[in-house]
């Protein structure tokens, strides 16, 4: 760097900056072109000169997110250097900074973690919450870097603002990072077992989405990794784990390798799944909105016609053949409707488990309540009850049947014969 300019970065003096871009107007844009190399926004990032960095970061953008030859970006020498209000107007002008990877991968929330600054975490957590899934080059989140640091406040805070998110992915995230595995295959429950530390085992089982149960590349789990310690292990430790749900390799069932699982062929259960998932995928969102309308409307008519009072005087007032219309082939055929649409509400549902979980809760009870409806109608007929299930039955299996047979047929390993004129074909070209 020129002598001049880092004379005025150190110093501060934004005026003296401006004077000697007078007489060198590209004198930042050289600077940039470098692919690695320490710009005066470093210099004064790692010196905590903020009016300064602040009128560079205007001038020159791109500084912000450039490595200096030992693999820092500005924020991270801001945080080194506990430079906690620079830092923070450096995130307020663009919070991806927050992510940028610097040596060995290490983002500057990584870098917090790591040097422990409690309220700066808490602002980069807020202002980049994507920021939790960044990982360093040996896989490890800011959960395996507080463990291995022996971070007890900033692992509460990561565990208190995990448990409070609440957008979209939230469920995904948490389950992503508690169970992310690193270069060794180790999570942070691993890393702390290995270590014997009680105390950031039971911070990290608190959390209900965490697997206490992965297998690391040693195959190991963190009971197994707890219990590496020997005699030194704390049983107390021990207890906790089992009683959270921790088990030994040896007492899980043996995982199948993904190439041994693709070689078996598709059973009837993964052949629907997969069936009901492709049909929700191609389906857009104007469809799949359409669909549902028509069948809540399926719903509704169906189940108000089961709720509908029923005169027992007129039931003895009717033949055998109005019987056998109304009670059999009417009800049997608006409970076949009933049924069907609830079934269709499920596979038009988006994809997720979420969805999946209250539609169950929701239509359970619904049918419940179809049932009763349809029994006390027709107790007085208790024949006719059980043949309009019974044809309910029946028609359930003859649907399900349909998608059994065309499981068949993808299953069949027959190769079929050629044609005789196009073997003729063949053999007339060969001569």
């Amino acid at each position: 760097m020129d002598p001049k300019l880092l004379w005025i970065t150190r110093s501060g003096n934004v005026d003296a900056l401006y004077s000697l871009i007078a007489k060198e107007p590209c004198l930042l844009k050289n600077l940039d072109v470098l692919p690695f190399i320490h710009t005066p926004l470093h210099e004064a990032s790692s010196t905590g000169k903020t009016n300064l960095a602040m009128e560079l970061i205007v001038l020159q953008p791109s500084f912000a997110k450039k490595l200096n030859t030992e693999g820092f970006s500005p924020l991270h020498l801001a945080v080194e250097n506990h430079h906690s209000d620079l830092a923070k107007e450096l995130i307020l002008f663009d919070s991806t900074l927050v992510r940028t990877p610097g040596r060995g991968g290490m983002t500057p929330l990584h870098h917090v973690v790591t040097i422990g600054d409690l309220d700066l975490l808490a602002e980069f957590l807020v202002i980049c919450p994507e920021s939790i899934r960044d990982t360093n080059v040996n896989g490890e989140t800011a959960f395996h870097i507080t463990v291995m640091n022996d971070k007890y406040e900033e692992l509460k805070i990561l565990r208190g603002w995990m448990q409070r998110l609440h957008n979209s992915d939230s469920s995904s995230t948490e389950n992503y990072v508690l169970n992310k595995r690193n270069r060794e295959g180790n999570t942070a429950l691993h890393l702390a077992a290995y270590k014997n530390n009680h105390q950031a085992v039971k911070y990290l089982l608190k959390f209900m989405p965490l697997n206490r149960n992965i297998l690391n590349k040693s195959g190991m789990t963190a009971l197994d990794a707890l219990r590496a310690n020997g005699h030194l292990m704390n049983r107390d430790t021990e207890k906790m784990l089992k009683n959270a749900g921790g088990k030994s390799a040896d007492s899980l069932s043996k995982v199948q390798k993904t190439s041994v699982f693709l070689r078996k062929s598709v059973t009837f259960r993964e052949y629907c799944s997969t069936g009901i998932s492709r049909y929700r995928s191609h389906l857009s969102d104007g469809t799949r909105n359409a669909l549902l309308v028509i069948n809540v409307l399926i719903v509704a008519a169906t189940y108000e016609t089961a709720a509908q009072p029923q005169d027992e005087e007129e039931i003895h007032k009717f033949f055998f053949s109005e019987i056998i219309l109304k009670y059999i082939f009417l009800w049997g055929l608006n409970t076949i409707a009933f049924l069907l649409a609830i079934a269709t509400g499920f596979i038009l549902l988006p994809v997720g488990r979420t969805y999946t979980v209250w539609y169950v809760l929701i239509s359970t009870p619904l049918v419940c309540s179809y049932a009763i409806s349809v029994y006390l109608k027709h107790k007085i007929l208790p024949l006719m009850f059980l043949l309009i299930h019974l044809l309910t039955v029946l028609g359930v299996i003859l649907y399900l049947l349909v998608f059994y047979m065309k499981w068949k047929q993808t299953t069949q390993k027959k190769i079929p014969k050629l044609r005789s004129e196009l073997n003729s074909v063949d053999l007339q070209s060969i001569l």
